[in-house]
């Protein structure tokens, strides 16, 4: 590996850290307790086990499993469009076998019920896991079931079989459920982990720098639309010349800053009028959940530290580690500034965009006046952007 244009990256460690802002978003627009991509993928693996699933198809099980609500991004309910938008977006990520439409199908019931009306064996077999795994995650709070009602979850699968479900997959279901570690491990995130890694093989992969940034800024532009950091930043990374790798990976982390934001409660973030003072400090904790993604992502050390200083400023006021110029790199200081700028010269929900002239001034003035930003970088934007 050329570790001056190339990176180790596991698919599946890239999806269980994106499965928090990912629970996140499915919380506030269907109501599901956290963790829910990690208990799916739980009884996933757990059925393909029992179907000798190869190494490969386990890890991609696992991966899309987790990956299974990311069309919620663009889509408000689960509908035949969310499952169209998961399996578009999934189409960008490195998966080991050429497995076409299983998100696409994950909604899919066995006698043809589903939203595109396949039956039987029509099903890939993966979505029908998955379709399994979905159904009895949505249908009970299996976070903090109690012993009485596991027997509930066993008469509404059984009562499924050959209607949702296959008699296969229902038999392997009964099956696994007898053991008492399955209920108690649901209700417990480490062990779900620990399942996890004990039952996967590593499927380490080397991409290009170039390679992991078409992932990362498809998953920026779903959830910044408005947004031109990407295009101004590299513009400024040209303009101080840096290296191939320190360009790619400043990159990255630039198109994950906001991934944290997907913890917080849209109706905040999309706020038409002033914000109350704890909503506020609620916006104000995203670059803690940036910092809670990022760091549990192997390799990603560099791009963590620059990320989750998005919104720290030199004058220690900023958030949320209240961070000072000292503490504050060139890139730092840098991917602040043109954040800032990008952020003042889009539309947003409460104002209209600023103009270049305008967003500079404001800049400017902050940097004099409040030390908030680098001023020699404030002007460097005015002459390149």
């Amino acid at each position: 590996m050329d570790k001056k244009k190339e990176i180790s990256f596991n698919l599946n460690n890239f999806l269980l850290a994106l499965s928090l802002p990912l629970d996140y978003v499915r919380k506030f627009k269907c109501s599901s307790p956290l963790n829910h991509s990690k208990r799916v993928t739980y009884i996933a693996l757990n059925i393909g086990k029992q179907l000798n699933l190869t190494p490969q198809e386990m890890s991609d099980l696992c991966s899309y499993s987790l990956l299974h609500s990311i069309g919620l991004l663009s889509s408000s309910n689960l509908s035949k469009e969310y499952c169209e938008a998961s399996n578009n977006i999934a189409d960008i990520f490195p998966f080991l076998l050429d497995k076409k439409n299983i998100l696409k199908y994950q909604n899919e019931y066995f006698d043809g019920s589903g939203i595109y009306g396949l039956k039987d064996e029509q099903i890939p077999l993966l979505s029908q896991i998955l379709s399994l795994s979905i159904t009895i995650e949505n249908r009970f709070d299996l976070s903090q079931l109690a012993v009485k009602d596991r027997a509930e979850v066993i008469e509404f699968v059984k009562s499924c079989q050959n209607e949702l479900f296959s008699k296969d997959l229902v038999d392997i279901f009964l099956l696994i459920s007898e053991r008492i570690n399955f209920w108690l491990d649901l209700q417990n995130e480490n062990e779900i982990l620990y399942f996890i890694f004990a039952n996967l093989y590593d499927f380490t992969i080397t991409l290009k720098f170039e390679e992991l940034l078409k992932i990362t800024s498809s998953i920026f532009e779903l959830t910044n639309k408005e947004s031109k950091l990407l295009i101004n930043l590299e513009k400024m990374i040209d303009f101080y010349k840096f290296e191939h790798k320190d360009k790619f990976t400043f990159l990255i982390a630039a198109s994950l800053c906001g991934i944290g934001k997907l913890c917080i409660d849209p109706q905040i973030i999309n706020k038409k009028t002033e914000l109350e003072k704890w909503e506020y400090e609620d916006i104000k904790s995203y670059p803690y959940f940036t910092k809670r993604v990022l760091t549990n992502i192997m390799g990603f050390d560099d791009i963590s530290s620059w990320a989750i200083k998005i919104q720290e400023r030199q004058n220690g006021k900023g958030y949320p580690f209240s961070l000072k110029g000292k503490d504050l790199s060139l890139k730092d200081r840098l991917l602040a500034a043109v954040n800032s700028f990008s952020a003042l010269t889009s539309n947003k929900v409460y104002r209209k965009a600023y103009s270049k002239d305008e967003a500079i001034s404001i800049l400017k003035n902050s940097a004099e006046v409040d030390d908030c930003y680098d001023l020699s970088i404030i002007q460097d934007l005015e002459k390149v952007l």
